[in-house]
């Protein structure tokens, strides 16, 4: 198969700043058939700095190992299964689907291989299926993100297909000059979407800012969206939403967070996390000239340096790895005890 070319701006799919390297991070994506090309490339400056033939000169092609899940889910997610969608014969409706792939923004392979984590977007990409199909088990909450199943092609998972929300997000519905007419009702639903999230699902958010909820076009219904960093209260994440750290003061962090670089994570899942976000979010909500980053910002009350990493995704692989073969073991010593009574 050819590689992808573009004959304009408009043919990158998306873009996004990249915090570590201070380079806008380029992003091409098109399905030929049964198969599906990316490719993606970093540059410095925003896209009015640079012609098409830069952009194209700038874009390699994405092995579809480093981001797609194979079937059945890997060993370190033996007990998820899958729920494949039934109509992949013919292209969803994008009117009533959303097809939701793996995040290109965040492909690095010269960190993935420094750091021996090959397949992470792979591994991340399992994760949030792993949360959809939690979220499926459950009745569902007409304010919280709502998961049909997954796109297969050639044995591998390639897609997620979620409940397309009409509107735009909360940043861009504000940033338009639109307006949410009754904010407290609109709190009232995002909040009792939070609260079935923590107490029905037993999982906390973890990442509930602006870019995060989106909203009906007449400003009255919100839907809480995106839960590849949603775990159990007290967890340790594998997966964190990253904030920059530039101008922050160290002793304004959390005491549970851990630094990459110029970037910061989280290394345990709170519930109150959530609490606080919807908390600003109604500071926010009366007061928008505080700037939309107020929605975003690390807890009020931290007062220590958070310096402790997380571990590396491949010692966990490892150790999922080394108990899946004692399992296998243990099954094999019990299968054989059986035969020879």
């Amino acid at each position: 198969m050819s590689e992808l070319t573009i004959a304009s701006k408009n043919d990158v799919e998306r873009y996004g700043f990249d915090e570590g390297s201070r380079y806008f991070r380029w992003v091409l994506g098109s399905v030929h058939e049964d198969d599906t090309v990316y490719m993606t490339g970093m540059l410095a400056g925003s896209p009015e700095g640079h012609s098409v033939e830069q952009i194209q000169s700038a874009l390699v092609r994405v092995p579809g190992e480093e981001l797609f899940t194979p079937l059945p889910i890997p060993f370190w997610f033996a007990r998820t299964t899958v729920t494949v969608h039934d109509s992949w014969d013919t292209e969803p409706d994008p009117d009533i689907y959303y097809l939701k792939r793996p995040w290109l923004v965040d492909y690095r392979p010269e960190e993935d291989a420094s750091l021996n984590t090959p397949g992470r977007l792979a591994y991340w990409f399992a994760f949030e299926i792993k949360r959809l199909e939690q979220l499926a088990r459950h009745p569902p909450h007409p304010n919280l993100v709502r998961y049909h199943g997954c796109r297969v092609r050639k044995g591998c998972v390639t897609a997620v297909l979620l409940h397309r929300v009409p509107g735009d997000t909360l940043r861009n519905h504000i940033q338009a000059g639109k307006t949410i007419p009754d904010k407290e009702a609109f709190l009232q639903a995002l909040t009792s979407a939070v609260h079935h999230l923590h107490n029905v699902i037993g999982l906390a958010h973890n990442d509930i800012h602006l870019n995060n909820i989106m909203v009906s076009p007449d400003g009255t219904t919100p839907t809480l969206i995106d839960v590849g960093s949603a775990y159990p209260e007290g967890e340790e994440m594998i997966r964190s939403p990253m904030f920059s750290c530039w101008g922050k003061d160290p002793l304004d962090m959390d005491p549970e967070t851990y630094f990459v670089g110029p970037l910061i994570g989280y290394a345990v899942s709170r519930k109150s996390r959530d609490l606080a976000a919807l908390e600003r979010l109604h500071t926010w909500l009366d007061n928008p000239d505080l700037g939309p980053e107020h929605c975003r910002q690390l807890d009020p009350d931290f007062v220590e340096v958070g310096n402790r990493r997380m571990k590396e995704v491949e010692a966990r692989r490892e150790a999922a790895r080394e108990e899946e073969e004692e399992e296998e073991e243990e099954e094999k010593e019990r299968a054989g005890r059986m035969e020879s009574t």
